[in-house]
């Protein structure tokens, strides 16, 4: 909880402000560079699945030829399968970047109330919104998490369905 007095009159939200031709060329290479190492890395998950398998199959049974091919097809099938997760991924945040190319940014001129690092090194910041019940938490990069302490007043830009900080300034 915060311990110091939030003036929720000061807090302003501008909504659905166009997108600039940078903002919109970094979005499209977030596209592009999604699935850049996504079948080496589940390629290389698969085989290495397989031969942990393999390792302990091969004292159990006595392989024969049709177990192999079967082997096989079972991991066809476990690359499928992950490579359906990661393009079900992908299309949740081709989605999301469609509706923040559409709808625009938000800024958003507020207090920074908490912030925190996650154990797998993401910072996280909430700032107030517009009324005590309304926050606002965004990941931001390790810079902006080290430089913008508690009660700070900012004043942020960001895609609004990506969840995605584009700028952060002191007020």
């Amino acid at each position: 909880m915060t311990h110091f007095r939030i003036d929720y009159s000061q807090v302003e939200l501008q909504e659905n402000i166009p997108l600039n031709e940078e903002e919109i060329k970094h979005i499209d290479k977030q596209q592009s560079e999604f699935f850049n190492d996504a079948p080496t890395i589940l390629m290389t998950s698969t085989l290495f699945i397989m031969a942990i398998a393999y390792y302990f199959i091969q004292h159990e049974i006595n392989l024969q030829y049709y177990h192999y091919i079967l082997f096989v097809f079972a991991g066809l099938a476990l690359f499928g399968i992950l490579y359906l997760f990661v393009w079900l991924t992908f299309r949740s945040f081709k989605n999301n970047w469609k509706k923040d190319i559409l709808n625009g940014k938000n800024k958003l001129s507020s207090v920074i109330i908490s912030r925190h690092k996650t154990e797998n090194d993401e910072y996280i910041m909430t700032f107030a919104g517009r009324h005590k019940s309304e926050k606002f938490r965004f990941p931001v990069k390790k810079a902006d998490y080290y430089q913008y302490p508690i009660e700070t007043k900012v004043l942020v830009s960001y895609l609004k369905y990506s969840k995605e900080v584009l700028e952060i300034t002191e007020l």
